[in-house]
């Protein structure tokens, strides 16, 4: 599906009023084409209100069964705490609304196939919100993938040393570095394998957590035909750049993501001689945020009844909610 000039036609509203919920807000309004974010609702009034005429908006709600009910909303983001997904994503398809969730979508496998489920059923578009997949310097990267030779390996991480309080660090809200940040690598992964149709398989997972805690540290090792050392972490900084490499011998090659390879503006030629392939650098920048992307994609799916995204497919989320959750029941820990 390629990106197209659409008038203001989806009208959003946001469950959660907390610091996504406002970037997805000034992105959608403030940069994107295709809808507009008119709706914001909290399990508070008072905070909802605040939120509201912070950012400009018409409606505000006390309750998320509030916003459900709107007419005057036809699609929700999905922006809670991630235990709290499950329940809302179902609340809001129940109530004929279509949902872009918030990463993880849900933290267990069994509850994204009821949701998916139930969306086909109710004919409403359910997607994850991996921003990643939809800027244009990788959708611009994906298709040019296929003409380079093999591609081979991936390395990609990301990590960041936040505070330790609050719900990151809290094993009762599903906090911990695999579900709040190894998703994305795992994603990115995810996305290449199927853009090539290489088989992924089940990577070997190792964690960093002291008993009664959560996962501070994640490493994800995937063999071939693929290989790939992915990485998570919420107690460092790790490097922000992504690398691939493919090819053999004088037609061996090596790409660089740049900056914050999670929201994708440049993709440069790194080692080896450059290819007929690779007709030049990638080098596309975004306004603001980048949210827009994601939330003009999914508009556009909703115009076109298209009940699953070609970008950011249903088979994909479940791919790495399953990788996550069994990595985490599964996986080695190392002493801290």
């Amino acid at each position: 599906m390629q990106p197209q000039e659409m008038p203001v036609t989806l009208r959003w509203g946001i469950a959660g009023a907390g610091a996504i919920a406002r970037r997805f807000c000034h992105d959608v309004n403030q940069h994107g084409r295709a809808g507009r974010v008119l709706a914001i609702a909290a399990r508070d009034q008072g905070r909802a209100q605040d939120f509201a005429d912070e950012q400009g908006l018409p409606l505000a709600f006390g309750s998320y069964q509030a916003l459900a009910a709107s007419p005057e909303v036809d699609a929700v983001y999905v922006a809670v705490i991630h235990p709290e997904h499950a329940e809302l994503i179902k609340l809001m398809l129940l109530a004929g609304k279509h949902v872009l969730v918030e990463k993880p979508a849900v933290t267990k496998l069994k509850d994204w196939d009821a949701l998916t489920a139930l969306a086909r059923e109710r004919g409403l578009l359910l997607q994850e919100a991996m921003k990643v997949m939809c800027f244009p310097a990788m959708r611009e990267l994906l298709q040019r993938l296929p003409a380079l030779p093999a591609l081979h390996s991936l390395r990609a991480a990301l990590g960041s040393a936040p505070p330790r309080e609050g719900k990151l660090f809290d094993p009762a809200l599903d906090g911990g570095a695999a579900w709040d940040v190894g998703v994305y690598p795992l994603w990115l992964y995810a996305a290449f394998c199927e853009r090539l149709g290489l088989a992924a398989g089940e990577p070997e997972v190792s964690l960093l957590r002291a008993p009664g805690e959560v996962d501070l540290v994640a490493h994800f090792a995937f063999g071939g035909p693929l290989c790939a050392e992915l990485g998570a972490s919420i107690i460092e900084d790790l490097d922000k750049a992504a690398y691939l490499s493919g090819g053999e011998g004088n037609e061996r090659w090596e790409l660089v993501i740049e900056g914050k390879w999670w929201n994708p503006q440049a993709v440069r030629w790194l080692a080896g001689e450059p290819l007929a392939a690779w007709p030049g650098d990638i080098v596309l920048p975004v306004e603001g945020g980048g949210m827009q992307h994601e939330a003009d994609h999914f508009a556009r799916c909703v115009a076109e009844g298209l009940l699953d995204s070609p970008w950011v497919p249903q088979a994909l989320t479940r791919r790495v909610l399953g990788w996550v959750e069994a990595g985490l029941a599964s996986a080695h820990d190392r002493e801290m």
